[in-house]
């Protein structure tokens, strides 16, 4: 999102045909959607689980997180005067949030918007979603020793221990 908040980062990632920030334009973005839809519809038809999860942070509580960065010493490490600059363009990240979820999200590659001001709730929904979505493929079993090593783990625990 940052590129399309500050498309003059596109600039330095040396792409074919992007000589200035005219070149970044609603072509380019169309384009560049259009490869992330066909990347994972590549993926999905070959068996890849793709979710994509957006940690949807309130204004209100990114404001929170980064006093309590600053509150707190073993926090500072965690804050960015860069997140100040950043915050005060809140509307155009969330509207290329959205443009981007809604041009990018498909049946067989959705979009999660997860609520996340409490961390412990959207840990639960992220892990709910994953649970409800895998127990449906049959197919997928933790891996299994094989007959050899699993009839030896007596022995390589007793190798172990004896070091």
């Amino acid at each position: 999102m940052v590129t399309r908040v500050h498309p003059n980062y596109i600039l330095g990632e040396k792409l074919p045909n992007i000589h200035s920030i005219e070149d970044v334009n609603d072509a380019f973005w169309d384009k560049r959607f259009e490869q992330i839809n066909n990347f994972e519809k590549h993926l999905a038809e070959n068996g890849t689980v793709i979710f994509k999860f957006f940690m949807n942070l309130s204004k209100d509580e990114q404001k929170r997180r980064l006093v309590r960065r600053l509150d707190l010493k073993h926090k500072n490490w965690k804050f960015s005067a860069g997140d100040l600059k950043e915050r005060k363009l809140w509307d155009k990240y969330m509207e290329c949030y959205e443009d981007a979820i809604n041009r990018t999200s498909k049946a067989h590659a959705p979009w999660f918007n997860i609520p996340a001001d409490n961390k412990p709730v959207a840990r639960l929904t992220v892990a709910t979603i994953l649970y409800n979505t895998l127990k449906a493929y049959e197919d997928i079993k933790e891996p299994e020793l094989d007959a050899k090593t699993k009839a030896n783990i007596e022995v390589y625990r007793q190798e172990l221990n004896n070091e």
